[in-house]
């Protein structure tokens, strides 16, 4: 199946700007694993570290992904180890089709599961549309497992994390050295401590990035693409 669909371009000026087939990248907020999928299609030898706490995700991402180039952490990134208050964000689905971007699923699987909007679920709380009681996930500390791990040099760091952007940043702290280039949203300010496109930008300079602008989003709400000046 050809998950790129909508997304081609998006994903081979990914692979034209980090000029090499085997890149290791750091998708902090995995989903559904849609955007991995997209990974392995344009990268033949990525080496890839997913992360995603919500169990209704992590259950539908392991069904569909089974690969030796990926792997899998069930938690959180964010600047403290240890436990957090996950909001689960849901809405109810009442059509006879699946959405077309999740059409790879069924509808009965989408419908029991209570997977309608959960691309919105986050640390933070702000959202409007969530189940009635947070769970408790894990969390980590990026700078954390990086030594943990050992990985050396990451082309990528694509941060999806629906306002909790600055936590998982702080929690890089020296590590972030060793991370070439990073893609993130800003600008979800409907979560509590969300940043805006001008504090977005403002911490990555302190912590040594500049952002590509003629490949980042100047609306609002968008994303950004930042690049290391250490």
């Amino acid at each position: 199946m050809d998950f790129l669909k909508h997304y081609k371009s998006k994903f081979f000026f990914i692979k034209d700007l980090l000029q090499r087939d085997d890149p290791v990248v750091v998708e902090v907020g995995a989903h559904y694993g849609e955007d991995s999928m997209r990974f392995m299609q344009v990268f033949e030898n990525i080496d890839l570290h997913c992360f995603e706490p919500d169990p209704r995700n992590i259950k539908i991402f392991k069904k569909f992904i089974n690969d030796n180039r990926v792997k899998l952490y069930e938690t959180a990134l964010s600047n403290k180890k240890g436990t957090a208050e996950f909001y689960q964000s849901y809405q109810e689905y009442r059509k006879d089709e699946i959405p077309e971007k999740y059409n790879w699923m069924t509808l009965e699987e989408y419908n029991r599961t209570n997977l309608n909007n959960s691309g919105a679920s986050s640390l933070k709380e702000g959202y409007g549309h969530i189940l009635d009681q947070p769970i408790k996930v894990k969390t980590d500390r990026f700078d954390t497992w990086y030594k943990e791990k050992n990985i050396g040099q990451i082309d990528l760091a694509w941060i999806d994390v629906q306002g909790a952007e600055r936590e998982v940043i702080e929690g890089m702290a020296e590590e972030i050295r060793n991370i070439k280039y990073i893609w993130m949203e800003y600008g979800e300010c409907f979560y509590n401590g969300a940043m805006t496109r001008h504090e977005t930008l403002t911490l990555m300079r302190k912590v040594g990035f500049e952002e590509v602008k003629e490949h980042s989003d100047h609306t609002l709400q968008g994303d950004v693409l930042c690049k290391n000046t250490i």
